[in-house]
């Protein structure tokens, strides 16, 4: 793999209550309803290709039948001479018959074969699709996990801004007291903390819904308590592999359509089936006899429908292009996942790059915030003054934590892209 997680293993659950985006990933893949269908898809085919090896077991019908018929056999034979002719009774003109039949292929075109071999695929085909839709809860989960860490991080943020402030209200209440500096400063300096109280508690409220969310993905119980833990992840090389899901179901798909296209042969092989009836009824197989009588027969049967119009011929060319249309379709999604790809890579190198400017920034921030605190100390600034050169220290210092954590969202969107994820 070209990513790597670190922590890999679980702290959620510890004292610190710690929660790891692998875990999630993890938990969402065990619980969540559609990784069930795995199961009751195996359990499915399995059933199906039960029934298919029936195919070569005897099959065996009861029939019965009445009938009333207007006419029936009738031999009259004239005689030479004198003699009286020579006739026969006359047969009854209601019939009756009950059969037990049983036929038993002995060669039918490989059709059963085909069946199992199709059967084969659909059921890998169905599997893939599942792990498909459970591989792309992966991304949905990225989606809060991260906008939990940024919410988290905002909020840090936020914490250490409102703490300086608090520091800063004190010295400012103290020198409005000693009638060094005008009451607007204190009242601004509280205007601000009520101001960073009400982003303080819009956090919360995100941060509560997204982790109901995180919750359900997860099929977990998680507490607006837990401390995401931020993945470390490390990209090997940029060169393009995709390993996504949706190939490997592209390469079955088209294998299946082989398949169907060599079962369309099935219908034009002969097929030799033996067979056997018993029966009982008025007549029997002599139906000069108006008596109820048993009978039985046995015989074999070759049927070859070895003219169909070219109808099998236009079937497989059907097969062929639906197998070329895949192909298009796979080529499409390689061609669009190459292109999602190139724009995640500019967004990684971009970000790289912005954080190599912040720390730079951060450090001149710093230093024109002390000056701005020493200057309100001193009367030469007011407190809103300090106010916009602390808010754009704090926001220095946030963008570069949000930088951080795009970075990491975007090196787990890139392996998510290819397949590696």
């Amino acid at each position: 793999m070209t990513g790597l997680f670190l922590p890999g293993i679980i702290l959620y659950g510890q004292k610190n209550d710690t929660l790891t985006l692998d875990f999630c990933y993890r938990q969402a893949e065990m619980t969540y309803p559609l990784a069930k269908q795995t199961g009751l898809l195996g359990q499915s085919s399995d059933l199906r290709i039960r029934n298919i090896k029936k195919n070569w077991l005897p099959q065996v019908n009861l029939n019965g039948n009445a009938s009333l018929q207007s006419e029936v056999t009738q031999v009259d034979i004239a005689l030479p001479g004198n003699l009286p002719d020579l006739g026969m009774p006359e047969l009854s003109k209601d019939w009756y018959k009950v059969t037990l039949d049983v036929n038993q292929a002995v060669y039918e075109g490989h059709i059963t074969f085909y069946q199992k071999k199709l059967e084969s695929y659909n059921l890998q085909a169905d599997q893939v699709s599942v792990r498909i839709e459970l591989y792309k809860l992966k991304e949905r989960i990225n989606q809060y996990y991260f906008n939990i860490l940024i919410l988290q991080e905002s909020k840090r943020q936020l914490q250490t801004t409102k703490e300086q402030l608090e520091a800063k209200l004190k010295e400012v209440e103290s020198a409005v007291a000693n009638g060094v500096m005008l009451a607007s400063n204190k009242d601004a300096l509280s205007v601000e903390l009520i101001r960073i109280d009400q982003l303080m508690t819009e956090i919360d409220l995100d941060r509560s819904a997204a982790f109901s969310i995180l919750s359900e993905l997860t099929s977990t119980p998680i507490p607006e308590s837990a401390f995401l833990v931020m993945p470390q992840v490390q990209l090997s090389s940029f060169a393009y592999e995709n390993k996504r899901l949706e190939i490997q179901l592209f390469d079955i798909q088209q294998d299946r359509s082989g398949i169907q296209k060599n079962m369309v042969t099935t219908k034009w092989n002969p097929k030799f089936y033996a067979y056997g009836q018993a029966g009982y009824g008025r007549p029997g197989l002599n139906f000069l006899s108006n008596d109820f009588s048993p009978w039985w027969i046995v015989g074999a049967k070759l049927t070859w429908n070895f003219w169909n119009w070219n109808q099998n011929r236009n079937e497989k060319k059907i097969y062929d292009l639906q197998k070329e249309l895949i192909g298009t379709q796979k080529e499409t999604f390689d061609k669009n996942t190459r292109m999602e790809t190139d724009r995640q890579i500019a967004e990684i190198l971009k970000l790289t790059e912005l954080l190599k400017k912040d720390e730079e920034i951060i450090d001149l921030r710093i230093r024109i915030t002390r000056s701005a605190s020493s200057q309100l100390d001193n009367g030469v600034i007011t407190s809103s003054d300090y106010i916009s050169r602390l808010t754009e220290e704090t926001m220095a210092r946030l963008a570069m934590e949000l930088h951080r954590i795009q970075l990491v969202r975007a090196r787990l969107s890139y392996l998510f892209t290819v397949g590696k994820l």
